[in-house]
């Protein structure tokens, strides 16, 4: 996480290159005879990303589960709740605001990720992003990028709106 988005690219390039460390352990072990095309597809964009924004989806979840008080599962426990009914009853509840600040998170960071998928993905893999900056750059379409950046606006605040509303419910307060 400390490390630079770019770098980061690039070390997955090096990674998934046609000579490089993936496609050469595969050919060692006698798993493919010839190097495989992992670089330039959408499953490196998505590999890639993920890689990247975990951290992000990690630290909120882990942040509220570390402080659930260790006394609720295991009133739970002595109530009678086995170990799987204990986490669904009592801890997944109480981890729905770390998971949705992640998922919000993540969910607004990959929509300005321009850097990760035009290098490992090549210009064959468009992300909303990309779209957006070749529109702008190479075919020179400004409205056309100005309404999808209205559309990638739109689709973020109806996100977050979803999420405070649901989160509000699932608390029990009312949004005024």
């Amino acid at each position: 996480m400390w490390t630079s988005v770019l770098v980061r690219s690039y070390a997955w390039i090096v990674l998934l290159q046609r000579h490089g460390l993936v496609n050469n352990a595969l050919i060692e072990t006698g798993l493919t005879e010839a190097p495989l095309r992992l670089l330039y597809t959408q499953g490196a964009v998505i590999t890639a990303m993920t890689q990247i924004l975990l951290p992000f989806m990690i630290l909120p979840i882990y942040s509220v589960v570390r402080n659930i008080p260790d006394d609720l599962v295991r009133a739970a426990r002595n109530l009678g709740a086995g170990s799987f009914q204990a986490f669904v009853r009592v801890t997944l509840p109480l981890s729905v605001p770390g998971v949705s600040a992640g998922v919000l998170i993540t969910f607004i960071l990959s929509l300005g990720f321009y850097i990760t998928p035009a290098l490992v993905g090549g210009p064959s893999t468009l992300m909303m992003s990309t779209l957006i900056g070749q529109q702008t750059t190479e075919l020179l379409d400004w409205p056309f990028a100005g309404a999808l950046a209205t559309a990638l606006l739109f689709a973020t605040l109806l996100l977050v709106i979803v999420f405070r509303r649901a989160l509000a419910l699932n608390k029990g307060f009312k949004l005024g």
